[in-house]
């Protein structure tokens, strides 16, 4: 399992937590790709400024890096938080956003939460717009992970993928071709309460207080995704290596085409 290849789709790694600052002495580097976009319940950001401005400090953050930045997003809708932002701003904003897709031809990095209806309606209009890209963090039905797979994307599979035995039968109806491989650390760790827990094979050494060699208590962390791929293997019944591999080359398809 040691030789296994990962490319981990969704982790915040410019979050607060994984930042590597520790009492007042950086204690790690990272070396990251990264997305530019608007996550569905930050939407209202566009209307702080105004949208076009927003929208063109969006497409210059893009410009500027191009050499980091591989795909637009996260964006699309989350029904489940509406008290961060209405549907209304949410639905407006989610679409504006394939105008950052289509100018700079990236693919596109998908959230859809609680909102399965609206956001396909939405990226069916749109999808000659953009190349391609994937709904990470996907907990939804075999049904509609057949229609987002219908679109021609890809599906990403974390923690929050794998909490009931009906997320794992949703997982199961996907083809391995259609899936990416995420943590989104330091968040949607694997719970002992979920589905997936008891096909976790890895553990790792573990502290309250950050210490090399050791993740920290109740954050989710990089070196996890072993454990996606054990759980998502042993569901599937799938080879772990040659799934790895599998998962590995969707992702390079998608967002390093010239590699």
């Amino acid at each position: 399992m040691s030789r296994a290849k990962f490319i981990d789709i969704g982790i915040n790694l410019t979050d607060p937590m994984f930042r590597g600052i520790y009492r007042g002495t950086q204690k790690h580097q990272d070396v990251f790709y990264s997305t530019v976009g608007c996550h569905p319940t930050r939407c209202g950001e566009f209307e702080q400024s105004g949208s076009e401005q927003y929208l063109s400090e969006l497409k210059d953050l893009i410009e500027e890096n191009k050499t980091k930045v591989i795909a637009v997003g996260e964006c699309g809708l989350d029904f489940d938080r509406l008290e961060f932002c209405p549907k209304d701003v949410q639905l407006k904003y989610f679409e504006k956003q394939f105008d950052l897709s289509e100018q700079t031809q990236l693919p596109m990095f998908l959230h859809c939460r609680n909102s399965h209806a609206e956001f396909l309606d939405i990226m069916r209009r749109n999808r000659d717009r953009f190349v391609g890209g994937v709904v990470h963090s996907f907990d939804g039905t075999k049904e509609e992970a057949a229609a987002i797979i219908d679109l021609d994307l890809y599906i990403g599979i974390n923690g929050c993928s794998l909490k009931t035995e009906a997320n794992l039968e949703a997982l199961k109806s996907i083809p391995s071709e259609r899936l990416m491989i995420e943590t989104d650390a330091p968040w949607c760790g694997v719970k002992n309460t979920h589905a997936g827990a008891k096909y976790v094979k890895t553990t790792f050494p573990t502290k309250k207080k950050w210490e090399v060699g050791h993740c920290l208590k109740d954050r989710n962390e990089p070196c996890h995704i072993i454990q996606i791929l054990e759980i998502m293997a042993a569901v599937r019944e799938d080879d772990p290596l040659e799934l790895a591999n599998t998962l590995y080359n969707n992702t390079i398809k998608v967002f390093f085409p010239n590699i």
